[in-house]
């Protein structure tokens, strides 16, 4: 498919006008006849056009079918959302948390002067991504956090036709604080209108990420039916793309949902999460399996501590 055919295809997935991506570089006039293949444009204006549809170099070279011709630019695709994670040390001193919360305080003034500056839908949801970092930090410090509204993060995702790498990683962010029914609505949203087979290998890790994270919540608030359909569409989605260490994350996550369900097979349930742990340690993957070794311990009581879905990106 010509470029600018792909372009458009993208754009009207995502539901952005041409006016919504046109600036100082490019002007609505080159948009629509390269879209048309009747202009070319600069490799640096090409760059920037994928920046503004939000979809990385490498992942639309894999869905242009033009593998062997990678095209690499600046980061920065992600917009704000990789600084809005905390470190894991961050909360162990009350002054680490008092600097990340002046860090997430300026960022949420930078972009929602970027917001104000270009009201566009993207700038938007990387203020509202920005305002729930810093309510995060207000929590561990016991401070007042702030009303966040994000009907717009919704709106969009459920909206999406296509989704790219972008999409994904806005929802692993915002999914921990949106309602269990909102997540179902969107999660279903986005296996649909997602075809693993084309999807670069960073992004298939995004989604089953997602995924994963998604059926830890839905298991913990007791949806054992809504957790039980995500976890069928990861097994299928691993097995068009059998990404370790999702695989074995699969396998512990079922022993987890048979621990759950089937009171009278819990032995065969915990002997399938320790299996999971132990391919994880000969992997040599200390970190991931401390932590399923530590949920193991939740989920069967040994540890009586809450579990608190989360996502490993």
């Amino acid at each position: 498919m010509p470029y600018g055919a792909l372009i458009r295809q993208i754009r009207e997935a995502k539901h952005i006008r041409l006016a919504d991506i046109a600036d100082e570089q490019l002007s609505v006039a080159l948009l629509s006849r390269f879209e048309r293949g009747e202009a070319d444009m600069t490799v640096t204006k090409f760059l920037h056009l994928l920046h503004r549809l939000h979809v990385t170099p490498d992942e639309f070279v894999h869905r242009a079918g033009k593998t062997d011709e990678p095209v690499r630019g600046p980061v920065g695709f992600f917009g704000h959302f990789n600084d809005f994670y905390l470190q894991p040390d961050t909360a162990d001193t009350p002054a680490s948390l008092q600097a990340a919360l002046a860090q997430a305080q300026h960022l949420a003034t930078e972009t929602q002067t970027d917001y104000q500056r270009e009201p566009s839908r993207w700038h938007l949801i990387n203020w509202r991504g920005a305002q729930v970092h810093e309510n995060v930090l207000r929590r561990y410090l016991a401070l007042p956090t702030v009303p966040v509204d994000l009907h717009p993060v919704q709106d969009y995702l459920l909206n999406l036709d296509m989704w790219t790498a972008v999409d994904f990683q806005i929802y692993a962010y915002f999914l921990s604080h949106l309602d269990d029914e909102a997540n179902r609505l969107i999660w279903h949203a986005a296996v649909k209108n997602t075809a693993m087979t084309q999807l670069t290998s960073d992004s298939a890790h995004i989604i089953l990420a997602v995924g994963e994270a998604q059926f830890q919540s839905f298991i913990v608030h007791g949806r054992t039916n809504d957790a039980g359909d995500v976890l069928k569409t990861l097994a299928e989605m691993v097995r068009q793309q059998p990404l370790m260490p999702h695989q074995i994350h699969q396998l512990f996550n079922e022993g987890w949902y048979a621990y759950v369900t089937r009171p009278a097979g819990k032995s065969a349930a915990v002997q399938s999460m320790d299996q999971a742990i132990s391919i994880l340690t000969i992997l040599h993957h200390p970190f991931e399996a401390k932590y399923y070794q530590q949920l193991k311990n939740k989920i069967t009581h040994a540890d009586p501590r809450p579990i608190i879905p989360d996502i490993w990106l």
